[in-house]
């Protein structure tokens, strides 16, 4: 069995974007520990925590959408929308009732 193979086992199929976003954070850690002196001001290091963020998203991404266990899947986000989507029609559909009755 090869690394990959069994990386991909245990972190599903988003294996590859967890790997890369696991780089750029750490790159990202790099860059902003060596702009990190004594003199430094809080622009020093925007661009480093930038590359950090970008690289966690990534990783949750990888977590998030990458495996094929239901169970694994955040999808409190569409589910909200879809609820959001069915009550605005229902307001939508009484008022419109409401206007022809009048």
């Amino acid at each position: 069995m090869s690394v990959m193979s069994g990386m991909e086992e245990q972190l599903g199929k988003g294996y590859q974007q967890i790997m890369i976003g696991l780089i750029v954070f750490i790159a990202g850690a790099i860059w902003g520990g060596m702009q990190a002196t004594n003199d430094m001001v809080a622009e020093d290091v925007y661009w480093p925590a930038v590359m950090m963020l970008s690289g966690a998203m990534v990783v949750l991404l990888g977590t998030t959408f990458g495996t094929d266990h239901e169970d694994d899947r955040s999808n409190d986000l569409g589910d909200a929308i879809n609820e959001l989507t069915e009550r605005i029609n229902k307001l939508v559909g009484t008022s419109s009732a409401n206007d022809q009755e009048e």
